[in-house]
């Protein structure tokens, strides 16, 4: 059977136009001899003939409106209503050839005219026609903000255009105004010409701009600040060209390109799938390839581009949803109206009329064949000379039972379109690779497919970890490092960038590059971080590599996030208790939902997981040793989520983004120890003053300080300091701990004791309590008092409970020969208050000033004695005693003679 020919598109067009124009213009004809509408047309004429402006401004609103009504039936459109193409015209030539039939008629088929009411009513008819094409062109500069772009241009247009509304308004005479029409209809013509002349050559500089100049490549911004880290966070835009995009997506994007121009395997359009995670730099790919076709047009064809998300189209629509969109997009350049079916609202109205109109809205409205419509777009589009290049985007998104029929829908779609071998219509559908049914299917309805490897991204995260340290450090923030060390700016790049590799800071950075799957994900995490690591915030008061990491598994896991806060109150916080407690099943659960091994390690990182077995973390890792009980890092300065004291809750505090209230602040803890460190081990004022203040901490103070105490500073390694003494014998050597850190406390008073600064004791602890007060935090300091006392062995604990009369009775004891070294103290204290008194002058005794020497609510000569003291005492040389831990007081004490109390 022998293939029906047909005639070609060019010319199938041109004479289905003229087939409309020769039915309008019958039409027209036909409806001018019913009688109803000639009656119709005079009542208006007349309506509009009784006032001139009424009859202008109506011809004017008339062009307005006739564009608004091209447009919305898809016969014209805003972004070519300037341009023309001869190979496939627009349907406004056949209404312009029916005018002109319709004219013809008119004019042979009219009586003789009086040559001078022919040129007058010719006049009249072209004056209104002109107001309405002025309308439209109005119209036409305002929807393609041609006052903008051609300021020049539009000023001329609107003048030309205010001029002739004046004069065919005010020129009664027919001759010169027939003149001025004639002028003005020049003018406008060769605005016209000048446009399209503007608008070609645009076109084709725009078309080889790639060849004469190409664009300044746009590599990634040089992140050397955190400034230039926030800015970064902010620019989540696409990239538009080829050349700005990094080098590892440059690839994929030339590769398509290519595919695209030169038809790849076989010379017909491409079917390519691109896949890759979420925010890998899918979009920049498709919009770099988008304007690299654009800027090559004017060699072979005119790329036309329909960008399309599918996400939320309902089951079996997919195909007309493309369709319509392609439409679209395609009638900015060419006449679409031929494929574009009446807007389905507009048959709705048809049918709730009566059944005339109903029967059009039936004919109106009939069934669309896809292939069909297809197989027309692609004959009008190669007789053009065009390309589409239809993207396809989000097309896995939804839920698994949506995003499954959607894709089956496209598949199918692609399917059958490649066994219609079009030529000119090519997709790209980009989509995520998480979901292998979805990849699966989409790649056997493509010809080609590329999978957008994932860049690395450990470089960023140095430079970003580099300068938020530096930043915290600038801050006067202190930041914690294995081995309880203090970072500084010098260990800090050695810890990032040296040979030696820190196992807790690579390993936590190796795992969160191993979750993140692009760089917009990158991004988001890094700006979460960043907003959470302020001063006002959590600089300081949670590991930075902690804080990353739980924010990671937040943006990358919700899933297993959430199980985690779920299970973590029943696990980090009861379980850590014990001491055979075992976080392995916490981990495995938390993890469920990953069946690689990844998840697993990052949650061992992310709590600090040691085996509960003799395993070098550097070496070993806990997956190694299968028997092995996972149990966390037991260092108490830890500022993870994997330390939980019941003091410091480091989750709660990154959900919150500050330290609760119920809280202390570690930077305040950290602020204390190190303000101690400073201090000079003889400096007894100052070691008096921090004792008081320790004093009068809370009990979860004093837990966080004893959390930090042993911090190694190596920036006091040149002051003579207490921080030094600490790190040169360590911290806890010779320092007998019992109980906290009060023990170190006595020592270090001990130490920097001498004769002239004994006194400073009881004036420091009493001097500001009343020794029988209820209030407890006295109780605290008299305690501390009769506790130091008996740490220099001067007096017996008592197996009691402390009471003030117990710190009563301890002094007491002290102005007695049965206690030899409580009696040394007692001299030696008071030699201390004469050599404070300085030289005595007048009648006043050395022994009555130290009788009214008052020492909180007290006088010194009460206190010691119970009343006043009688005499001074007198001893030995052979009779001094040495103190326990007080070397410096017991050398000079070796230099008493015991005549240092007598007066004059």
């Amino acid at each position: 059977m022998s293939q029906v020919k047909t005639l070609p598109i060019t010319a199938t067009r041109w004479l289905s136009l003229l087939l409309c124009a020769i039915t309008a213009a019958t039409i027209t004809v036909f409806l001018s001899k019913v009688g109803f509408v000639q009656k119709t047309y005079s009542s208006w004429c007349a309506i509009l003939n009784a006032n001139p402006v009424l009859h202008y401004s109506s011809a004017f609103l008339a062009g307005i409106g006739i564009k608004l009504l091209l447009d919305k039936f898809y016969i014209s459109h805003t972004k070519r209503s300037i341009g023309f193409n001869w190979r496939y015209p627009p349907v406004t030539i056949a209404v312009l050839v029916s005018l002109f039939i319709t004219a013809f008629y008119m004019l042979s088929t009219a009586p003789k005219f009086d040559e001078a009411a022919l040129y007058a009513q010719s006049f009249m008819s072209l004056k209104y026609l002109a107001l309405t094409f002025i309308g439209m062109i109005i119209t036409v500069i305002y929807q393609t903000k041609l006052y903008t772009q051609k300021p020049i241009f539009t000023s001329v247009l609107v003048a030309i255009s205010l001029i002739y509304i004046v004069f065919a308004v005010s020129l009664a005479d027919i001759t010169p105004a027939f003149n001025v029409f004639m002028y003005l209809a020049a003018s406008y013509l060769i605005l016209a010409i000048y446009l399209l002349c503007n608008e070609y050559k645009q076109s084709k500089q725009q078309g080889f701009m790639s060849e004469g100049e190409p664009s300044e490549a746009k590599e990634m911004p040089e992140l050397k600040t955190l400034e230039h880290f926030r800015e970064w966070f902010k620019d989540d835009s696409t990239i538009k060209s080829i050349e700005e995009l990094e080098p590892d997506l440059q690839v994929y994007a030339m590769r398509i390109t290519e595919r695209l121009q030169k038809g790849g395997d076989k010379e017909l359009a491409q079917h390519i799938a691109l896949c890759g995670p979420y925010g890998c730099g899918k979009s920049s790919i498709v919009e770099s390839i988008v304007n690299g076709l654009a800027k090559n047009s004017q060699k072979e064809s005119i790329w036309i581009h329909s960008d399309i998300s599918t996400w939320g189209a309902a089951s079996g629509s997919v195909a007309h949803v493309v369709l319509s969109n392609i439409i679209d997009d395609i009638s900015q350049y060419i006449d679409m109206c031929a494929f574009r079916a009446l807007p389905k609202h507009y048959t709705e109205a048809l049918k709730s009329g009566g059944s005339a109109f109903q029967f059009v809205s039936t004919l109106l409205a009939g069934p669309v064949d896809i292939e069909e419509s297809f197989k027309k777009l692609n004959g009008v589009l190669e007789e053009t000379n065009h390309k589409l290049l239809i993207t396809l985007q989000d097309v896995d998104r939804g839920t698994d039972e949506e995003s499954e029929k959607r894709l089956n829908d496209i598949a199918a779609l692609l399917d059958r379109l490649k066994n219609e071998a079009l030529s000119n219509i090519n997709f790209i559908v980009a989509m995520g690779n998480e979901k292998d049914v979805a990849a699966e299917v989409i790649s056997k309805a493509t010809d080609y497919r590329d999978d957008i490897h994932k860049s690395s991204i450990m470089d960023v995260l140095l430079k970003f970890t580099e300068k938020s340290v530096l930043d915290a450090i600038e801050e006067q923030r202190v930041f914690i490092i294995e081995n309880s060390e203090i970072l500084n700016k010098e260990k800090l790049i050695s810890i990032l960038y040296g040979n030696k590799k820190w196992y807790g800071v690579n390993s936590k950075l190796i795992e969160i590059e191993n979750q993140i799957s692009s760089i917009r994900q990158l991004k988001k995490i890094l700006c979460r971080v960043n907003q959470v690591w302020q001063k006002e915030k959590l600089m300081g008061e949670v590991n930075l590599f902690n804080l990353m990491m739980v924010i990671t598994l937040k943006e990358t896991n919700i899933k297993s996030f959430e199980k985690y806060k779920k299970l973590e109150k029943d696990n980090i916080k009861s379980l850590v208790t014990r001491g055979d407690y075992d976080l392995k099943p916490f981990i495995h659960e938390c993890a469920k939902n990953k069946t690689e091994e990844s998840l697993i390690t990052f949650y061992i990182e992310m709590l600090d997981i040691t085996a509960d077995s003799v395993l070098n973390p550097a070496i070993n890792h806990v997956l190694d040793n299968p028997s092995a009980k996972w149990q966390q890092h037991g260092s108490t300065k830890n500022q993870s989520v994997g330390f939980n004291n019941g003091y410091s809750d480091y989750l709660s505090r990154i959900l919150s983004e500050e330290v609760p209230k119920d809280q202390v602040s570690d930077q305040v803890s950290i602020a204390n120890v190190l303000e101690l460190y400073k201090l000079k081990p003889s400096d007894t004022k100052g070691i008096l003053l921090f004792i008081n203040q320790f004093l009068s901490f809370s009990d979860k103070e004093v837990v966080n300080f004893e959390r930090f105490f042993g911090l190694i500073d190596n920036k006091l390694d040149i002051k003579d300091c207490i921080g030094k003494h600490f790190i040169k014998r360590g911290f806890f050597v010779d320092y007998a701990v019992n109980n906290g850190v009060e023990e170190i406390f006595k020592k270090l008073l001990a130490e920097s004791l001498t004769i002239n600064k004994l006194h400073l004791i009881f004036d420091s602890f009493l001097s500001n309590n009343k020794i029988y007060s209820e209030n407890i935090g006295n109780n605290i300091v008299t305690e501390f008092l009769y506790e130091f006392l008996t740490f220099l062995g001067v007096t017996t604990s008592s197996k009691e409970t402390f009471s003030p009369q117990s710190l009563i009775d301890a002094i007491r004891s002290l102005n007695t020969t049965e206690n030899p070294l409580g009696y040394t103290f007692f001299y030696t204290l008071l030699i201390s208050y004469k050599n404070n008194f300085g030289v005595i002058t007048g009648k006043v005794s050395l022994l009555d000033k130290i009788n009214k020497v008052q020492v909180g609510d007290h006088t010194l000569g009460k206190l010691l004695v119970g009343g006043s003291l009688q005499s001074l005492p007198q001893l030995d040389k052979k009779q001094f005693l040495t103190f326990k831990h007080a070397e410096q007081l017991n050398k000079e004490i070796e230099q008493l003679t015991g005549k240092e109390l007598i007066e004059g």
